[in-house]
């Protein structure tokens, strides 16, 4: 069966339902999230609410040219791929999409800026999405649990607790969060700070 990724690399329109309250803080753990809706670079539209099947929505921020992306690309990647067999879905969201790099260096070292490890970014044109999660920091990820036609926010934050050393790391944050909703448990700890880079609003 072919598999297949929900993603967008050029632009985001979402749809925020007035009974949705978001703070300047975004969505608090516990809360439901409003509907938003991908539109590919093909033309073809995604809706959030098109993944209520699925065992979980995992939205991460990221920043192609933020050196804590570069530091945890390969174990999002990891990540990404072992939900694709537990029915989870992976949406990669660069919250920044008209950054350019600074130095050559960075051209050479982040390759195509709407690519993480083989997966495509999508572009959050106007920072619609990122204003409404709240999120501050590159990478940044937030667990999403589909319940009764809603997605309600299980977890937020830190990937792990280690960005700099992946062989070192001694908790693993995202991925205990995604297997707790899979065995049908609570997330114990819904919030972890996350480090990385900090997200420029405009």
């Amino acid at each position: 069966m072919k598999k297949t990724l929900i993603f967008a690399t050029s632009l985001l329109t979402i749809s925020l339902m007035p009974t949705f309250q978001v703070s300047a803080q975004g969505y608090a753990p516990g809360a439901a999230v409003a509907a938003f809706s991908l539109k590919a670079a093909d033309g073809k539209a995604v809706n959030l609410t098109d993944l209520a099947t699925a065992k979980a929505v995992v939205v991460v921020f990221t920043n192609p040219f933020c050196p804590y992306t570069k530091l945890y690309e390969a174990r999002l990647a990891t990540l990404a791929k072992a939900g694709e067999a537990l029915g989870v879905r992976y949406l990669f969201v660069n919250p920044a999409p008209g950054e350019k790099p600074t130095s050559a260096q960075q051209v050479a070292a982040t390759g195509s800026p709407d690519k993480l490890a083989g997966f495509t970014v999508l572009a959050d044109e106007g920072q619609v999405l990122t204003k409404a999660f709240g999120a501050t920091k590159t990478p940044e990820a937030f667990v999403l649990q589909p319940s009764g036609g809603q997605f309600l926010l299980r977890y937020r934050g830190a990937i792990d607790d280690n960005p700099q050393v992946e062989s070192d790391v001694r908790e693993f944050y995202l991925r205990e969060a995604v297997n707790m909703i899979n065995a049908g448990q609570s997330v114990k700890t819904s919030e972890h700070r996350a480090a990385g880079c900090l997200i420029k609003t405009f």
